[in-house]
């Protein structure tokens, strides 16, 4: 399995500009813990967590609907190729401490792969792999 067959394709977005407040009715709107910071040509500059928020503008009284979201995003994150395996993004995940990895073709930004998704993928891999070993003890 590779990241690009199990990846979130409907991107959430802001620009560097927008302000953090813009970006967390975004992420209200679309019930998201993120949301990904891109230029034109889905070029990523950095992610924006509902952590970040809270740390960078409600523990340090910022004014959130000033304060701009590439004062506090975290900027060139961490990504992976589309066709890179999933073993792969679950080491990286691990070793960088990260729930949410973003997606690159070609340096453009094509989707996210979260903690979720990968755990929901794996349920469903030991599912089918148990229904096998229940046909098979059933012969």
């Amino acid at each position: 399995m590779i990241a690009r067959q199990i990846m979130q394709k409907q991107l959430i977005t802001v620009l560097p500009s927008s302000t953090v407040h813009e970006a967390a009715l975004k992420m209200k709107e679309h019930a998201v813990g993120s949301v990904l910071i891109v230029e034109e040509g889905w070029k990523l500059k950095g992610i924006l967590t509902d952590r970040d928020i809270t740390m960078a503008v409600a523990a340090d009284a910022k004014d959130p609907k000033i304060t701009c979201t590439c004062d506090i995003m975290t900027t060139d994150p961490i990504t992976i190729n589309s066709d890179a395996d999933i073993d792969s993004a679950l080491r990286i995940m691990k070793r960088a401490n990260i729930r949410r990895l973003p997606v690159t073709e070609n340096g453009k930004l094509v989707g996210l792969l979260s903690s979720t998704d990968l755990a929901a993928e794996m349920k469903e891999q030991f599912n089918q792999f148990f229904g096998l070993e229940e046909a098979f003890a059933k012969h």
